[in-house]
Protein backbone atom coordinates (compact mmCIF):
# COMPACT_ATOMS: atom_id res chain seq x y z
CA UNK A 1 0.00 0.00 0.00
CA UNK A 2 1.53 3.60 -0.63
CA UNK A 3 0.11 7.25 0.57
CA UNK A 4 0.21 10.42 -1.29
CA UNK A 5 2.45 12.77 -0.08
CA UNK A 6 -0.43 14.81 1.54
CA UNK A 7 -2.13 12.00 3.21
CA UNK A 8 -2.10 11.83 6.73
CA UNK A 9 -2.36 8.42 9.23
CA UNK A 10 -4.64 8.58 12.20
CA UNK A 11 -4.38 5.65 14.33
CA UNK A 12 -6.93 4.20 16.61
CA UNK A 13 -6.93 1.87 19.35
CA UNK A 14 -9.69 0.27 20.10
CA UNK A 15 -9.99 -2.54 22.83
CA UNK A 16 -11.98 -5.65 22.58
CA UNK A 17 -14.44 -5.82 25.43
CA UNK A 18 -14.37 -9.48 25.59
CA UNK A 19 -11.59 -11.72 27.49
CA UNK A 20 -7.78 -11.04 26.99
CA UNK A 21 -8.65 -7.25 26.50
CA UNK A 22 -6.27 -7.31 22.95
CA UNK A 23 -5.97 -4.40 21.30
CA UNK A 24 -6.57 -4.27 17.79
CA UNK A 25 -5.54 -0.90 15.69
CA UNK A 26 -7.03 0.12 12.67
CA UNK A 27 -5.54 2.87 10.43
CA UNK A 28 -7.81 5.85 8.71
CA UNK A 29 -6.20 7.39 5.60
CA UNK A 30 -7.30 10.88 5.48
CA UNK A 31 -6.49 13.75 3.25
CA UNK A 32 -5.18 17.24 3.81
CA UNK A 33 -9.06 18.84 3.00
CA UNK A 34 -10.61 16.34 4.96
CA UNK A 35 -8.82 17.02 8.13
CA UNK A 36 -10.79 20.04 9.01
CA UNK A 37 -14.05 17.86 8.31
CA UNK A 38 -12.83 15.58 11.52
CA UNK A 39 -13.35 18.83 13.92
CA UNK A 40 -16.50 20.55 15.26
CA UNK A 41 -17.14 24.00 14.87
CA UNK A 42 -15.85 24.71 18.03
CA UNK A 43 -12.28 23.27 17.80
CA UNK A 44 -12.83 24.92 14.19
CA UNK A 45 -12.84 28.69 16.17
CA UNK A 46 -10.34 27.59 18.46
CA UNK A 47 -7.64 27.08 15.97
CA UNK A 48 -8.64 30.06 13.99
CA UNK A 49 -8.39 31.88 17.54
CA UNK A 50 -5.31 30.54 18.44
CA UNK A 51 -3.57 31.59 15.47
CA UNK A 52 -4.96 35.05 15.81
CA UNK A 53 -3.83 35.09 19.42
CA UNK A 54 -0.26 34.09 18.77
CA UNK A 55 -0.58 30.89 19.91
CA UNK A 56 -2.25 31.56 23.53
CA UNK A 57 -4.40 28.69 24.37
CA UNK A 58 -5.94 30.23 27.06
CA UNK A 59 -7.26 33.18 25.22
CA UNK A 60 -8.67 31.21 21.96
CA UNK A 61 -10.31 29.23 24.29
CA UNK A 62 -12.06 31.54 25.93
CA UNK A 63 -13.13 33.56 22.74
CA UNK A 64 -14.33 29.76 20.74
CA UNK A 65 -16.68 30.02 23.59
CA UNK A 66 -15.16 27.07 26.04
CA UNK A 67 -15.27 27.63 29.98
CA UNK A 68 -12.35 29.12 32.33
CA UNK A 69 -11.67 26.09 33.73
CA UNK A 70 -11.14 24.54 30.24
CA UNK A 71 -9.12 27.30 28.46
CA UNK A 72 -6.91 26.98 31.76
CA UNK A 73 -5.70 23.66 30.17
CA UNK A 74 -6.62 24.14 26.63
CA UNK A 75 -3.02 24.04 25.97
CA UNK A 76 -2.93 20.12 26.19
CA UNK A 77 -4.91 19.21 23.25
CA UNK A 78 -1.55 20.42 21.08
CA UNK A 79 0.88 18.48 23.14
CA UNK A 80 1.63 14.97 23.06
CA UNK A 81 1.60 13.44 26.54
CA UNK A 82 5.37 12.29 27.53
CA UNK A 83 5.99 8.92 27.48
CA UNK A 84 5.97 7.10 30.59
CA UNK A 85 4.12 10.42 32.55
CA UNK A 86 2.66 10.23 35.60
CA UNK A 87 1.19 13.55 35.15
CA UNK A 88 -1.91 14.18 35.29
CA UNK A 89 -3.74 15.46 31.75
CA UNK A 90 -7.13 17.08 32.10
CA UNK A 91 -7.78 16.95 28.40
CA UNK A 92 -6.78 14.65 25.73
CA UNK A 93 -4.38 15.71 22.82
CA UNK A 94 -5.81 15.85 19.72
CA UNK A 95 -3.46 15.39 16.84
CA UNK A 96 -5.61 16.69 14.07
CA UNK A 97 -6.45 20.08 15.96
CA UNK A 98 -2.74 20.31 15.86
CA UNK A 99 -2.24 19.59 12.29
CA UNK A 100 -4.97 21.40 11.03
CA UNK A 101 -3.77 24.62 12.61
CA UNK A 102 -0.04 23.63 11.67
CA UNK A 103 -1.22 23.32 8.04
CA UNK A 104 -3.54 27.25 8.62
CA UNK A 105 -0.24 28.29 9.19
CA UNK A 106 1.71 26.99 6.60
CA UNK A 107 -1.17 28.28 4.32
CA UNK A 108 -0.82 31.88 5.68
CA UNK A 109 3.32 31.77 5.92
CA UNK A 110 3.43 30.84 2.07
CA UNK A 111 0.79 33.69 0.95
CA UNK A 112 2.79 36.31 2.78
CA UNK A 113 5.93 35.52 1.44
CA UNK A 114 7.00 36.07 -1.70
CA UNK A 115 9.20 32.93 -3.13
CA UNK A 116 12.22 33.42 -5.47
CA UNK A 117 10.04 33.28 -8.59
CA UNK A 118 7.47 36.09 -8.05
CA UNK A 119 10.39 38.52 -6.62
CA UNK A 120 12.28 37.70 -10.44
CA UNK A 121 8.79 38.19 -12.24
CA UNK A 122 8.56 41.75 -10.01
CA UNK A 123 12.43 43.00 -10.63
CA UNK A 124 11.75 42.07 -14.49
CA UNK A 125 8.42 44.00 -14.58
CA UNK A 126 10.26 46.98 -13.29
CA UNK A 127 13.04 46.68 -15.76
CA UNK A 128 10.59 46.20 -18.66
CA UNK A 129 8.84 49.11 -17.59
CA UNK A 130 5.79 46.77 -17.02
CA UNK A 131 4.67 47.89 -13.60
CA UNK A 132 3.24 50.42 -12.21
CA UNK A 133 3.66 52.83 -9.54
CA UNK A 134 1.78 55.28 -7.66
CA UNK A 135 3.16 58.95 -6.67
CA UNK A 136 1.66 61.83 -4.89
CA UNK A 137 2.08 65.25 -7.18
CA UNK A 138 1.78 68.90 -5.57
CA UNK A 139 0.05 71.43 -8.44
CA UNK A 140 -0.22 75.57 -7.72
CA UNK A 141 -3.97 75.97 -8.52
CA UNK A 142 -3.51 79.71 -7.96
CA UNK A 143 -3.56 82.50 -5.27
CA UNK A 144 -0.70 80.79 -4.16
CA UNK A 145 -2.62 77.16 -2.84
CA UNK A 146 -1.73 73.77 -3.87
CA UNK A 147 -3.06 70.98 -4.66
CA UNK A 148 -2.17 67.22 -4.27
CA UNK A 149 -3.69 64.46 -6.12
CA UNK A 150 -1.85 60.75 -7.15
CA UNK A 151 -0.77 59.59 -10.40
CA UNK A 152 0.32 56.39 -11.48
CA UNK A 153 3.63 56.03 -13.38
CA UNK A 154 5.82 54.03 -15.20
CA UNK A 155 9.50 53.45 -13.44
CA UNK A 156 12.19 55.89 -14.35
CA UNK A 157 15.54 55.00 -15.94
CA UNK A 158 16.82 54.81 -12.57
CA UNK A 159 14.13 52.53 -10.87
CA UNK A 160 15.09 50.21 -14.48
CA UNK A 161 18.28 50.39 -13.78
CA UNK A 162 18.43 49.16 -10.09
CA UNK A 163 15.72 46.67 -10.93
CA UNK A 164 18.73 44.94 -13.55
CA UNK A 165 21.17 45.46 -10.79
CA UNK A 166 19.02 43.30 -8.20
CA UNK A 167 18.19 40.79 -10.44
CA UNK A 168 21.66 40.40 -12.17
CA UNK A 169 22.42 39.50 -8.44
CA UNK A 170 20.27 36.85 -8.05
CA UNK A 171 20.51 35.24 -11.22
CA UNK A 172 24.34 35.56 -10.79
CA UNK A 173 25.55 37.40 -14.03
CA UNK A 174 27.25 40.75 -11.58
CA UNK A 175 29.66 41.28 -9.47
CA UNK A 176 30.19 43.33 -7.29
CA UNK A 177 34.06 44.26 -8.23
CA UNK A 178 35.68 43.73 -11.70
CA UNK A 179 39.25 42.32 -11.74
CA UNK A 180 41.33 44.66 -14.14
CA UNK A 181 44.92 43.16 -15.18
CA UNK A 182 47.15 44.71 -17.48
CA UNK A 183 50.55 44.03 -18.36
CA UNK A 184 53.25 46.63 -16.50
CA UNK A 185 55.07 48.96 -18.61
CA UNK A 186 58.67 49.18 -17.66
CA UNK A 187 60.56 52.31 -18.82
CA UNK A 188 64.67 51.67 -19.05
CA UNK A 189 66.95 54.86 -19.54
CA UNK A 190 68.07 53.58 -23.01
CA UNK A 191 67.06 56.99 -24.97
CA UNK A 192 69.84 57.78 -27.04
CA UNK A 193 71.07 61.41 -26.61
CA UNK A 194 70.29 62.90 -28.88
CA UNK A 195 66.91 62.66 -29.00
Amino acid sequence: MTLCFNDTIIMTQRVKEQAGAESVCSFLFISERQVSVLLNDKERSFATEYIINKGNSYKAALAAGYSKYTAKVAYQWLEEPKPNSTEKRNLPFKPELKKYIEEQVAKIESEKVADAKEVMEYLTSVLRGESQSEIVVVEGIGDGCSEARRMTKAPDEKERLKAAGELAKILGISKEKIDVTANQVILVDSVPDDW
